[in-house]
């Protein structure tokens, strides 16, 4: 039931975002997944608030959605 929920970040999230996120070989550390938006061109926005996610590892891509979620919009409920 956590991963449906945790899916659904992934499906609000803008759609460079999402698409950059199908490419994305987990787990991966913010610094590559920066890199990844670089590469793919990025606009700078998006690399503005990929810069704003935790420096941690990311498992998933839903556990990265997540954390971009909270970026967007703040803690989720």
């Amino acid at each position: 039931m956590e991963n449906e929920s945790k899916r659904e970040y992934v499906t609000e999230l803008p759609l460079e975002i999402q698409k950059m996120l199908k490419n994305i070989d987990f787990p991966i550390e913010r610094k590559e997944v920066i890199e990844q938006a670089r590469k793919s061109k990025a606009i700078p926005d998006i690399l503005r608030e990929l810069g704003m996610l935790p420096d941690k590892k990311y498992n998933s891509a839903e556990d990265l959605a997540e954390e971009l979620h909270i970026v967007y919009i703040g803690v989720p409920a």
